[in-house]
């Protein structure tokens, strides 16, 4: 990165500069969702997205996550055009402690092998650093090659004894839970 601004937490570098979405900026929300829409399709999975804009937008304003964004500039220094986003939110390990979870990192065709996707992974290990976390992790699927590249180029460990595990949908609906415990979250 060139420069970071501290008074507007703005990291600027060449053509392209770095920052946190605002819920307050509908713009921002508006291309969030767009390109959460876009990475689903591009891993085949557009019908699994069930968030929705007001849902993100509440979940931000809430601090739930934290997002940044990568802006294009035009010549004159003003953005033109969003160019990616970073998702991230924080996780506690038992080993390391606080950490920061890469939820999603995203970067449309037209603007990739431009250093954009550098710029928000330097973007996210400033934020994980500020946090004092010793751990900054995420997933990939196994079938992008292209990102492993990516990431073991910047030094990432891809650990594939490690698989993901989830319940969700009906699943987490439908799991049984015994009563007495239940009454604790009601």
């Amino acid at each position: 990165m060139d420069e970071m601004d501290p008074s507007t937490k703005v990291l600027k570098s060449g053509h392209y500069s770095y920052r946190w979405a605002k819920a307050s900026r509908g713009d921002d929300m508006d291309a969030l969702m767009g390109f959460i829409r876009a990475l689903a399709a591009y891993e085949n999975e557009s019908a699994s997205v069930k968030t929705t804009e007001e849902q993100l937008t509440s979940d931000l304003e809430a601090g739930h996550f934290c997002c940044a964004l990568a802006m294009c500039h035009d010549e004159a220094g003003g953005e033109c055009a969003y160019a990616g986003f970073a998702l991230c939110h924080t996780r506690y390990s038992t080993w390391d402690g606080l950490c920061v979870h890469l939820e999603d990192l995203f970067v449309p065709e037209e603007f990739r092998g431009m250093g954009v996707g550098r710029g928000l992974m330097e973007w996210c290990v400033l934020y994980t650093r500020s946090l004092g976390c010793k751990r900054l992790c995420w997933e990939v699927l196994d079938w992008n090659t292209k990102a492993k590249g990516f990431y073991e180029k910047l030094g990432a460990e891809i650990k594939e004894a490690w698989q993901c595990v989830r319940l969700s949908g009906e699943g987490l609906e439908n799991f049984e839970v015994c009563q007495e415990v239940a009454k604790h979250f009601s």
